[in-house]
């Protein structure tokens, strides 16, 4: 599950103070939901920052809140959705689209590039 908090500047949102409240906020159940918190930057692309259960901290991104976020961006009138570009903590931008289906539906689509951002070895369990 994913929530979306619109705000005037991600870069200084308080993310573990409000991110630990969302993540556990009691609407969204025993198991929680993400935290996305968006704004608009200066090239007119979204800057998203998430605060990811499991991880209980900040990740540099996260595919689906990129789409959650840019799902309500569009239905809140704030962009086009061809692309939605959300750019994440890692600097890197995601392209989101949505295609309608046949019997009403919304698929949507995810595009960026994938990096290796931690190599580890786990012992024998």
């Amino acid at each position: 599950p994913q929530v979306v908090v619109l705000c005037g500047d991600v870069s200084v949102v308080d993310l573990v103070g409000r991110g630990t409240a969302l993540r556990r906020h009691p609407a969204f159940g025993s198991a929680g939901a993400n935290a996305n918190f968006v704004s608009r930057d200066a090239r007119g692309e979204w800057a998203m920052r998430t605060f990811e259960r499991g991880v209980e901290g900040e990740t540099l991104a996260c595919g689906t809140g990129a789409i959650a976020s840019a799902a309500l961006i569009v239905a809140w009138g704030l962009a086009a959705a061809d692309p939605v570009v959300v750019r994440t903590r890692s600097g890197l931008p995601l392209g989101v689209r949505f295609q309608g289906t046949a019997d009403g539906g919304v698929v949507p689509s995810l595009r960026g590039e994938g990096r290796i951002v931690y190599h580890g070895t786990l012992g024998e369990l």
